[in-house]
């Protein structure tokens, strides 16, 4: 699954969160963002996951994440994941295309 990751200094690239099971892709959401995460709703089909003790493990603020998601108070870096309904609940997905332009223009 590709994800934009976005970093506290404005930094934007694309990343593959790696494994075949949910636990699999947890672990990998954990060990980029460095620790338990909470998802933070964006629209219907996206969904940006950051660190759930970002405040209080003092992580600097992410400008640039709470530009995108419209979101008051974010720390740490930052995940843009896609989000699908299926009949056994919503699965994260592959980021929406239109959030990937701003990996384009970081790396152009």
């Amino acid at each position: 699954m590709k994800a934009l990751r976005i970093d506290t200094d404005g930094t934007m690239q694309m990343v593959d969160i790696t494994g075949s099971t949910i636990k699999e892709q947890n672990d990998c959401i954990w060990g980029i963002l460095g620790g338990y995460f909470d998802c933070v709703r964006m629209t219907v089909d996206a969904m940006m996951l950051v660190n759930d003790e970002g405040a209080l493990n003092d992580l600097p603020a992410n400008p640039a994440a709470m530009l995108i998601s419209g979101y008051p108070l974010l720390f740490g870096t930052a995940l843009v994941v896609g989000l699908e309904d299926t009949p056994d609940g919503a699965v994260f997905t592959d980021c929406p295309h239109r959030y990937t332009f701003f990996a384009q223009k970081e790396n152009a």
